[in-house]
């Protein structure tokens, strides 16, 4: 598996407060993302679950054209501009429920994306289905979604604040959300609806504390530990491009 790990001195340049701490994230893993595809561009693209639509400018440098979904407008309002009021010459926003693409045409995506979202959909399997629906036979979908070390962590810190940890996703129990982080449930699952697993890379550590615990955020990248797992996914018998 490939990794990619932040650095200490990148870590300190960008923990002065949470908001350029979580922008600074979220603009390094679709960075990350988009490395393992030096060469290639994407004709149109859909990203779904997009937040306030601040990882949507990275990812549309390596576009003709990205259409920006999130279903609630309010989302991530705490952050600064939500969604539907980012301006982006390239880039299409609009309110979408994930588990209903039926606006779109299928074969219509050369790229689907999404980051830190599928774990929050009632139906997961049914947003899956829809997402190899609209995309190309030649397409490529690009879903982050936490590891179990991010939710060891995030729920250990809780504890050690004498907090109860919360269930980050759609989960009944702290101990199935656990499970449903694991990369080999996520495959099976990502597989079992005629979809292909071809690559799973680790992207950077942190926590989900927005920039507190600085000392284990750096710890846990000199050990190499994933707080989140990129899928690269094609649907079966299709190689990439």
């Amino acid at each position: 598996m490939r990794k990619f790990m932040f650095g200490a001195d990148e870590i300190d340049s960008h923990r002065s407060d949470p908001k350029t701490w979580h922008d600074w994230i979220r603009r390094r893993e679709a960075e990350i993302t988009f490395s393992v595809f030096p060469d290639r561009r994407f004709r149109l693209a859909l990203e779904l679950g997009a937040g306030n639509g601040g990882q949507s400018v990275t990812i549309a440098r390596y576009c003709d054209k990205l259409i920006c979904t999130e279903v609630d407008a309010s989302s991530h309002a705490w952050h600064g501009k939500t969604i539907l009021e980012r301006q982006v010459p390239n880039v299409e926003y609009m309110l979408c429920d994930a588990q209903d693409l039926s606006r779109f045409d299928d074969d219509t995506f050369d790229l689907v994306f999404s980051s830190n979202m599928l774990e929050h959909i009632p139906d997961v399997r049914k947003c899956l289905q829809e997402c190899r629906r609209v995309l190309r036979a030649d397409g490529v979908m690009l879903h982050a979604m936490p590891s179990r070390w991010w939710k060891l962590f995030y729920s250990g810190l809780h504890i050690a604040q004498l907090r109860p940890p919360d269930i980050h996703g759609i989960s009944a129990s702290q101990w199935q959300e656990f499970r449903a982080f694991g990369a080999g449930a996520w495959t099976r699952l990502i597989e079992s609806i005629g979809l292909e697993v071809t690559e799973i890379i680790g992207l950077p550590f942190y926590v989900g504390h927005g920039n507190r615990f600085i000392p284990i955020i750096k710890a846990g990248n000199a050990l190499r530990l994933c707080a989140s797992y990129l899928y690269v996914i094609e649907k079966s018998g299709h190689g990439r491009g």
